[in-house]
């Protein structure tokens, strides 16, 4: 067991016991007094999700840098640190969609026609593997795909981590602020994030050591 899975898996507890936390205490106090500061004032994210989609550029980063390495192209790290993020960000959005459906939590605010929420309906829980735009508030989406991209940058690159660091509290702070999300969501959406990116990178240097290993094993036939 190493020391990262170590490091993982008590962060993993941590970040468990903080959304509980937040879930009983927090969320909803925040919620209702960022409504009732601001309104239900909303800053639409339906048209940008559509303009700045990030499945369908990670999907196009992904296949240019496909294409680029099937055509022999050697990367440079700030090169194979793109494909990463690409790759951590498209895991990201498969797994935080399926435990959005699997938790089923409702949205602190309404921002769409027919959607239930806590401070217009006073719907506020999870509702375990119930479908539907209503129920998709954790873990948080953006916070997620935020944290998959600048956790890959966080370990490549140490001497951007206060950049990083400052990226990710600032989006979700803003998610939060916004009433868009809950505490616990942009928490457990950039912890799961953050899993995924440290995930990528330990699976191309896991890749990286076995190639080395390979070639070492290989015995040549004259």
């Amino acid at each position: 067991m190493t020391r990262t899975f170590r490091k993982w898996f008590v962060s993993l507890v941590l970040t468990g016991a903080f959304v509980w936390v937040c879930f009983q205490w927090f969320d909803r106090p925040i919620a209702l007094w960022i409504y009732n500061i601001f309104g239900g004032r909303r800053t639409p994210t339906e048209v940008a999700d559509q303009i700045l989609s990030f499945p369908r550029i990670s999907a196009i980063v992904f296949v240019i840098c496909g294409l680029a390495a099937i055509m022999g192209r050697a990367f440079s790290k700030f090169e194979a640190a793109v494909a990463m993020c690409t790759i951590s960000t498209l895991a990201t959005i498969l797994i935080k969609d399926q435990l959005k459906f699997a938790f089923g939590r409702t949205w602190p605010d309404t921002w769409g026609p027919g959607i239930v929420s806590f401070v217009r309906d006073n719907v506020y829980g999870f509702h375990f593997f119930q479908s539907g735009k209503s129920f998709e508030s954790f873990p948080s989406g953006h916070a997620a795909v935020t944290a998959a991209v600048l956790s890959v940058a966080w370990i490549l690159f140490p001497n951007l981590r206060v950049i990083c660091g400052i990226g990710v509290v600032t989006v979700d702070i803003a998610l939060v602020a916004l009433n868009l999300h809950f505490l616990s969501d942009v928490v457990a959406g950039s912890f799961l994030g953050g899993s995924v990116g440290l995930f990528t990178v330990a699976l191309w240097r896991a890749s990286e050591l076995g190639m080395q290993v390979a070639k070492t094993n290989t015995v040549t036939l004259e």
